[in-house]
């Protein structure tokens, strides 16, 4: 069976207009699970045969889809189901799962590549350390829908992270681990973001194929001594997530975007 087959047909004596039952009907076989996010939905021309429906009645039907954010349009390659799209706050990013959690979901966590490292040179200068110093680098990986991840690297300098233990790394998010067991007094954090393509490796992390969009932020933060204690990188499905913060007029904001 078809997915179209699965369609009741359109009431043409209703005085519902054809395209809004059309409408209404595409939206509630995404809702129940007949269409899945991120899945392709049929050509105008599938439409139209099934329904006997004119082009400019199928257009008026997608174009309504579209605008309420239901379904997307990609070029070349059809339409699709729109994915959810999680809007975080920049502010909240230290405190990213209770962010979620107040909003009534459960992500579920868990860190990997938990190791003591020499780090590369960009990391080395961030972090402001000596040759030959090391790290602790570990991954966090936020899991809110089946397709739908946020991945964060973490880097320590070493003097600090041995403060801890890699159970406790699991429990508790690197802000809670630089001042309860490391004894830091945290400051602020400069941020900057930019977009990029995922490699095999963020892809395989973020669960997206190769060369997907992805948004990057990096966060260095420093003690109140001004020192850099961690530094991060924040890996996020680029068609999934959108990331918001307030400027004031005169003021000075704290986000820096970064064009590459």
């Amino acid at each position: 069976m078809t997915a179209l087959s699965r369609f009741e047909d359109l009431d043409k004596d209703s005085m519902v207009p054809l395209y809004r039952q059309l409408a209404r009907s595409v939206a509630e076989k995404i809702q129940d699970g007949s269409f899945p996010e991120g899945s392709r939905i049929p050509s105008e021309q599938e439409w139209m045969r099934r329904f006997g429906l004119s082009r400019v009645t199928v257009r008026q039907a997608m174009e309504d889809l579209f605008q309420r954010n239901i379904i997307v349009r990609k070029q070349g390659l059809g339409t699709f189901v729109q994915k959810t799209v999680m809007t975080q706050d920049v502010d909240d990013l230290f405190g990213f799962y209770p962010a979620l959690v107040s909003r009534g979901l459960s992500p579920k966590t868990r860190i990997f590549g938990y190791e003591f490292i020499h780090p590369d040179a960009a990391v080395q200068e961030k972090l402001g350390l000596a040759a030959g110093e090391k790290v602790l680098r570990f991954c966090r990986q936020y899991l809110l829908e089946p397709s739908l991840y946020l991945v964060i690297q973490m880097h320590f300098p070493r003097d600090l992270a041995e403060k801890w233990e890699e159970k406790e790394a699991a429990k508790k998010n690197s802000f809670r681990l630089l001042q309860e067991k490391a004894g830091v007094r945290i400051q602020n954090s400069s941020l900057a973001i930019r977009a990029s393509l995922a490699s095999v490796k963020v892809g395989g992390w973020l669960k997206v194929p190769k060369g997907s969009p992805v948004l990057e932020l990096q966060r260095l933060t420093f003690s109140s001594g001004k020192r850099p204690v961690e530094y991060a990188v924040l890996f996020f499905p680029g068609e999934s997530y959108e990331l918001r913060t307030q400027i004031s007029t005169g003021g000075k904001s704290a986000l820096k975007l970064e064009r590459q």
